[in-house]
């Protein structure tokens, strides 16, 4: 039953969403060229501490090469390169948000360019394929199967529950058969690629389920972002 928001619930994770959203802003608006990895995962912390509040979990930023290698990496003193993933979120009256997206710093080649919007058709059609009845092992095969020749480089599923714990059921995995999307369940969509020692992707939003629809309550830009 806890899968099941109820209105208010959904209005706390909205809230969480949209503070979320506008961290995401004043972060775009720093020198990200000149900063570490550890200092935009710090900038992140201090900007929900600024508004006592707490994380959903520890930010996750990681960039260039090694951002292929984990899911979940610790950030280092590395100066941020080519993709940064940047995974972080809050929690507003105990429920919580979970966003991700993917920014570049530098010039991409037309090869990285390619594979980011594959990743960003990937997410809106797991976005447009979700709603309530739909099996959660169909989204995930649905987008897996999206990604052609890259989806062996899709190595986690697609995503999960959130409520007052980041992780939550329903699992979005084409490996569980028996879930099934609910009326006000609020889900992510975080499809990714990570090639090891070349690059990583993901991008994800916090979604409510409508019998008709997902809606996407993370509403940052998800087109590519880069600084040159």
């Amino acid at each position: 039953m806890a899968q099941i928001k109820t209105k208010e619930q959904i209005n706390k994770i909205k809230k969480a969403c949209g503070i979320t959203d506008a961290i995401f802003t004043k972060l775009l608006r720093q020198d990200l060229k000149s900063m570490t990895e550890i200092e935009l995962r710090d900038f992140i912390l201090y900007q929900i501490k600024i508004r006592k509040l707490k994380p959903s979990f520890k930010p996750i930023v990681t960039s260039g090469e090694k951002a292929g290698n984990e899911i979940h990496p610790q950030s280092t003193s590395s100066i941020l390169s080519g993709f940064v993933i940047i995974d972080f979120g809050v929690v507003y009256e105990k429920y919580m948000s979970d966003m991700t997206r993917t920014i570049f710093i530098g010039t991409p080649t037309v090869e990285q360019e390619m594979l980011y919007n594959l990743i960003l058709r990937s997410e809106l059609l797991g976005i447009v394929h979700s709603k309530a009845g739909i099996a959660c092992a169909s989204v995930d095969s649905v987008v897996r199967e999206s990604l052609g020749k890259y989806k062996k480089y899709f190595i986690h599923m697609l995503g999960h529950g959130v409520g007052t714990k980041i992780h939550e059921g329903p699992r979005l995995y084409y490996k569980l058969t028996k879930p099934k999307l609910k009326e006000n369940m609020v889900i992510t969509i975080e499809p990714g690629i990570y090639i090891k020692n070349k690059l990583g992707i993901r991008i994800e939003d916090t979604c409510l389920i409508t019998n008709k629809a997902c809606v996407a309550l993370t509403k940052s830009p998800k087109e590519l972002i880069i600084f040159k």
